[in-house]
């Protein structure tokens, strides 16, 4: 069999070492290190209910394999930002924040899971594309600043499309020209962080409820996931948290 092209070798090779470097940043940082934390406990929280969820109805075996998408988003998101690949990592924030809004906007109906799953591609947009579903959320909740399109239209124009902005996530500073291939830039690194921490929260709890738990097993580890957002929550913004789902679970 052929070797890689040493070119490639020598690519993963830097891709590596700046990983190992990342990882130092973020252990040095309290900040980083705890949004860090809590991206893995929204991944666990995902991995626990498809493992675990015995006797999945037909809806839930759909949502299960957006969970497993949004688990391998998750998972590459990080290895992109770790590797130095801010624009590429910002591509996959981007689908957790898209995936995880729909599922939130499929549990306002129980048609719509099945719906969704046979909506033929020239109707997908009209039915399920992004906007519609910001605005059906936005109207459900009674928010009128329009803050979801705000923070998708950001992560479509700095990673989503090839746009002149988007060239800042590939500069070591915003002076230089863009790099290519991998590089360590501490403020984008930090940035990264901090969306994806944001949109896993958003999609973890929106696929969790489509899992009501039922053993003893189910609801330990939903209350080790809310306990840790909480604190997460209270870290971040300084603010304590509605203590009403974690008292309904205890």
């Amino acid at each position: 069999m052929p070797a890689i092209p040493k070119n490639l070798s020598l690519l993963h090779a830097e891709e590596e070492a700046l990983c190992v470097k990342s990882i130092a940043l973020i252990e040095g940082s309290k900040d980083m290190s705890l949004h860090v934390s809590m991206i893995e406990q929204c991944m666990d929280a995902l991995q626990y209910v498809r493992v675990n969820t015995l006797d999945m109805s037909e809806d839930q075996l759909i949502v299960a394999l957006i969970g497993a998408s949004l688990f391998n988003s998750m998972a590459s998101a990080m290895k992109l930002l770790l590797s130095g690949y801010y624009q590429s990592s910002g591509l996959q924030i981007r689908y957790i924040l898209e995936s995880g809004w729909l599922l939130d906007y499929l549990r306002t109906d129980a048609k719509l899971v099945r719906q969704w799953k046979e909506t033929t591609e020239d109707k997908r947009l009209k039915l399920f594309g992004p906007n519609i579903v910001r605005k059906a959320l936005d109207k459900r909740d009674g928010f009128k600043r329009k803050n979801r399109d705000a923070h998708y239209k950001r992560l479509c124009n700095l990673c989503g499309h090839p746009t002149f902005a988007g060239f800042a996530m590939l500069r070591p500073n915003p002076t230089a020209d863009a790099h290519m291939g991998p590089m360590l830039v501490p403020s984008l690194l930090e940035g990264c962080i901090q969306e994806l921490v944001q949109v896993s929260i958003i999609a973890a709890h929106a696929f969790t409820r489509f899992f009501p738990p039922k053993t003893q097993l189910d609801y330990k580890a939903r209350l080790h996931f809310l306990e840790a957002y909480g604190d997460w929550r209270e870290k971040v913004f300084g603010k304590l948290p509605d203590p009403t789902p974690v008292n309904q679970i205890e």
